[in-house]
C-alpha cells in the first residue's frame, strides 16, 4: 500500500521532503501567531506577579511599620482609621490603603490595559463596594480550600476585546489586622484569626502581541527550519527520478516476499489442521462457545462430546450448553459456571450433567477463555471429564467409612461392655452370698421358734446377722443398679445417633462411670474438670465414642513403664465453643508417630491387639460429624494431650454414610 502511494506522488512530481516543505510553509502564519501569543502571555503575567509582590511588600510595610508602630505607641494624637480623610490626625488603615492605592492606579492605568483592586467579601458595612466578579469569588474559594496556595492566574477576555492576564494574590490577616478588624463596630465579622484569608489583590495586565514579535526567538529558530526544509525539498525532487529507476528491483523483492508469505502461511494453515485433528480426537470433551452472540451458543463440539452426551452435532451446535442441565443438578454449581463466564476467569466445577436418553452422569466441567494477540475475548472453552465411575466408588468409600464408624461405636461399647459385666460379678456375687447366708439363718430362727424354750441371746445375735446381711445385699444391688444406670444411659446415647442439647457435666461422668472398670483394671486415676451447668447442642453417641477411644487409647498406650498413671478431662467454654482436653502424663509420643497419630491402621501396639483405627474414626467423629477439630500435642515423657474444639450451636450438615 505505501509503495503504490510513493508512486502516484513520484508521477506528479512530488517527494515526501517538498510535502513537508509545503507544510512548513502552510503552517508559517499559525507558528508565528502562537509563539508571539505564549511570549505576550507570559511577559503579562511576570509584570502582574512583579506588581503584585510590590503592593503586598508595601502592604505588609504599612501594616508592620506604620499601623502596627502607631498601634503600639498609645498615642491619641494619631488615629488609624478608615475615615482617615474625616478626622485630625486619621491615617488610612493598610486595608483601606490598598483598595483606595487599587482604585487610583486602575484609575489612571485603565488606558495602558493595567489594573489593580483590592477586593473582598467580607468589606465594612459603610463601604459601598460591587459585587465580586466570577474570578475573584473563583479565587477566595480556592485560596481558603488550599492555604498553601500563594497565588491564581488565568487568561480572559477584556472589556475592550483582546486578551488579559488576571492575577490573584491572596491577602492574609496579620497579627496587627486582627484586633482591629475584630473590634471595629463597621466590620462585618469578629472572628478574624492570623492567617484567614482577608480578600484578594486583583491586577490585571492586557496581553500586548505587537510589542513581543520583534524579540521572539523561537520566530528565528523557525525561518531557519523553513530555509532547511526547502532546501531538502529540492534535493530530495532531484533524487526522486533515481528512486523511480529501483522501483523495478523493489516489486520484484517485493514479489520474492509474498512467495515467502504463501509458504508461511502454508505451514501455519497445517499447524491449524494437527491442532483441529488433535481437539477433535481427544478423549474428553471439547466445547467452544461464542460469547459475541446472543445467549452464547455452542460454536464447536468435538467427538469425545458427542460420544458422552449421545447428541449429534446438528443437535447442538447454535444451543447454549444448558440443555445438559436436569432436575437434580445443583444451582450452586450452575451458578458458578455463571460467575465464572461474568468475571472472565477460569474455573472447574463438578455437575450433574444429563445425557440424550436421560440418564444423568457426573461432568467435571473446566471453563476458561479464550483471547486473540489484541486481547480481545473470542470464545469460552469447555473440557468435559466423566467422572460418574469415579463419584461412585467415592460414594461407596463413604459408605465403607459410615460402616467402619459405626463398628468402632460398637467396638468402643463392646469395650464398656465387658468392662462393666466384670465389674458387675462383684457385687451381684457378694448379694448372692449374703442371701444364701440369710437362708440359713432363717432357717436356724426357725428352728428356735419351733423349741420349746427360746434363747434370747441366740436370737439377738441371729437377729444380728440377718440385719448385716441384708445392709450388705442392699448396698451390693445399689452398685450393681449405678453401673446397669450408666451402661443404659451410655448405650442409649451411642445407639440414637441424634441431636440435642446436652448437659455435658451429667454426661461425662456417666461414661467415665462406664468406664471404670477398664480404668481402674489399668490402674489409672481420673480426673473431670467442668462446669455444672455447661449445655452443647450435640450428637452425644459420637462425643462418647470420641471421649471412649482417647481414655481408653491412654490405658492402652501411655502408661508402659509408668508408676503414677493420670488421666484428666478438662472442659472449658465461651459463648461460642467447648474447648475439651484429654491429657495424659505417660510415656509421650516420638515424633513419627505424633505425624501419624490420625492415620488408618497405625499402631504402635499390633502385637497387643491395636487396631490402628482408633485415633482415626474419633477424627472422623469429630470434623465429619460434630462438625468440629482435633488436634494432638504429645512430649517424649511428659505425656499427651488431644485437644477437641467443638460449636455450642451446630447444624449438622455432613453425616458419614
Amino acid at each position: 500500500m505505501n509503495t503504490m502511494i510513493e508512486k502516484r506522488w513520484k508521477r506528479l512530481g512530488l517527494s515526501p521532503a517538498l510535502l513537508v516543505f509545503i507544510v512548513a510553509l502552510a503552517g508559517l502564519p499559525f507558528a508565528i501567531y502562537w509563539v508571539v501569543y505564549g511570549h505576550a502571555q507570559n511577559e503579562a503575567l511576570r509584570n502582574a506577579q512583579q506588581f503584585s509582590r510590590v503592593i503586598s511588600t508595601f502592604r505588609s510595610y504599612y501594616a508592620t511599620n506604620v499601623a502596627g508602630r502607631i498601634l503600639g505607641s498609645g498615642g491619641a494624637a494619631i488615629v488609624l482609621t478608615e475615615n482617615y480623610h474625616q478626622l485630625q490626625g486619621g491615617v488610612p488603615i493598610p486595608a483601606t490603603l490598598s483598595i483606595e492605592l487599587g482604585d487610583l492606579l486602575q484609575k489612571n492605568q485603565l488606558d495602558d490595559g493595567f489594573s489593580a483592586a483590592f477586593v473582598s467579601d467580607a468589606p465594612f458595612k459603610h463601604r459601598d463596594r460591587g459585587p465580586l466578579d466570577d474570578f475573584q469569588q473563583d479565587a477566595l474559594d480556592h485560596f481558603r480550600q488550599r492555604p498553601d496556595d500563594r497565588e491564581l492566574w488565568r487568561v480572559e477576555k477584556s472589556p475592550w476585546g483582546g486578551d488579559q492576564v488576571r492575577l490573584a494574590i491572596p491577602v492574609r490577616m496579620e497579627a496587627t489586622c486582627v484586633g482591629c478588624h475584630n473590634g471595629h463596630p463597621q466590620s462585618p465579622r469578629n472572628d478574624w484569626k492570623v492567617g484567614d484569608v482577608r480578600g484578594l489583590q486583583d491586577v490585571t495586565v492586557a496581553l500586548s502581541l505587537t510589542e513581543q514579535a520583534d524579540d521572539t526567538w523561537l520566530f528565528g529558530l523557525y525561518l531557519l527550519f523553513f530555509v532547511g526544509s526547502a532546501g531538502a525539498a529540492l534535493r530530495e525532487h532531484k533524487k526522486a527520478n533515481a528512486q523511480l529507476a529501483q522501483s523495478n528491483d523493489e516489486l520484484s523483492m517485493s514479489q520474492s516476499y509474498l512467495e515467502d508469505s504463501e509458504y508461511r502461511l502454508k505451514l501455519k494453515v497445517d499447524e491449524l489442521s494437527t491442532l483441529t485433528t488433535v481437539m477433535q480426537k481427544a478423549p474428553f470433551g471439547i466445547t467452544f462457545a461464542d460469547p459475541a452472540q446472543p445467549d452464547m451458543p455452542l460454536v464447536y463440539v468435538n467427538d469425545a462430546f458427542l460420544e458422552q452426551t449421545g447428541y449429534t452435532a446438528d443437535e447442538v451446535l447454535g444451543r447454549n450448553c444448558r440443555f445438559l442441565q436436569g432436575p437434580d443438578t445443583r444451582p450452586e454449581a450452575v451458578q458458578r459456571v455463571r460467575e465464572a463466564i461474568q468475571n472472565e476467569e477460569t474455573a472447574e466445577i463438578e455437575i450433574l450433567n444429563y445425557r440424550k436418553n436421560g440418564e444423568p452422569f457426573w461432568n467435571r466441567f473446566l471453563v476458561f477463555p479464550s483471547y486473540d494477540s489484541d486481547g480481545r475475548l473470542l470464545h469460552y472453552v469447555g473440557c468435559q471429564t466423566d467422572i460418574t465411575d469415579l463419584k461412585r466408588a467415592e460414594q461407596e468409600r463413604e459408605a465403607m467409612v459410615g460402616e467402619l464408624q459405626e463398628s468402632m461405636k460398637l467396638e468402643s461399647m463392646g469395650l464398656t461392655i465387658a468392662g462393666i459385666a466384670h465389674d458387675l460379678n462383684t457385687p451381684i456375687g457378694v448379694a448372692v452370698t449374703a442371701a444364701s447366708h440369710v437362708e440359713q439363718q432363717v432357717r436356724k430362727l426357725t428352728a428356735m421358734t419351733a423349741a420349746p424354750e427360746l434363747d434370747r441371746g441366740q436370737l439377738d445375735k441371729v437377729s444380728q446377722t440377718l440385719a448385716k446381711s441384708a445392709a450388705l445385699i442392699g448396698n451390693n444391688l445399689n452398685k450393681a443398679a449405678t453401673l446397669v444406670r450408666s451402661f443404659k444411659q451410655t448405650t442409649a446415647d451411642a445407639s440414637r445417633n441424634e441431636w440435642r442439647m446436652l448437659q455435658i457435666r451429667p454426661f461425662m461422668d456417666s461414661v467415665l462411670q462406664a468406664l471404670s472398670p477398664l480404668v481402674q483394671r489399668a490402674k489409672c486415676t481420673v480426673e473431670l474438670h467442668c462446669p455444672d451447668r455447661l449445655e452443647v447442642y450435640t450428637e452425644p453417641g459420637s462425643l462418647m465414642q470420641v471421649i471412649t477411644n482417647l481414655v481408653l487409647n491412654a490405658t492402652l498406650h501411655a502408661f508402659e513403664g509408668v508408676e503414677d498413671r493420670r488421666i484428666t478431662l478438662t472442659v472449658e467454654a465461651d459463648e461460642q465453643t467447648m474447648t475439651l482436653e484429654v491429657r495424659d502424663n505417660g510415656r509421650g509420643m516420638s515424633e513419627d508417630a505424633l505425624a501419624k497419630a490420625f492415620t488408618p491402621f497405625f499402631t504402635t501396639r499390633r502385637q497387643a491387639g491395636g487396631s490402628g483405627l482408633g485415633l482415626f474414626s474419633s477424627r472422623r467423629a469429630v470434623e465429619l460429624v460434630l462438625g468440629g477439630r482435633i488436634q494432638v500435642m504429645s512430649v517424649v515423657g511428659e505425656g499427651t494431650s488431644f485437644v477437641i474444639r467443638l460449636p455450642r450451636q451446630h447444624t449438622p450438615t455432613h453425616r458419614p454414610a
